[in-house]
């Protein structure tokens, strides 16, 4: 049972964990650019861009919180089994990465090349 409620913690975490790299990947938050930049899309404001960029760090954090109890359902109670110690690591790890991951290739997004022209087209 211990098991069935860790995976289940840790599943939840992981969906909004994706949740949260959606969030940011719709904002326009890259890193690939020269520094931290927000890719200014046309159908888009300001406001909602902020908003996209709050809810994706809220739940990014909600994901972390909610690994730690994933840990604590999984491995408390009477001593854990080799079995359930290693369920509940997979499936956290698991987690890790697959969130881990697409936060990386989302803010691995470059953005538009129009938003840098090249050094040649600044010279007057």
């Amino acid at each position: 049972m211990r098991i069935v409620g860790s995976v289940s913690l840790a599943t939840a975490a992981t969906l909004i964990g994706l949740f949260g790299n959606l969030m940011l990947g719709l904002a326009g938050l890259s890193l690939a650019g020269p520094g931290v930049t927000v890719i200014e899309y046309t159908d888009s404001d300001d406001i909602e861009r902020a908003i996209g960029i709050g809810m994706g760090i809220i739940a990014l954090v909600v994901w972390h919180v909610l690994l730690f109890p994933a840990v604590l359902v999984g491995l408390r109670g009477g001593r854990p089994t080799r079995a359930r110690r290693a369920t509940v690591w997979i499936v956290v790890g698991l987690s890790t990465v697959l969130v881990l991951g697409t936060l990386i290739a989302v803010l691995a997004t470059p953005p538009p090349l129009s938003e840098y022209p090249p050094p040649e087209w600044n010279r007057a």
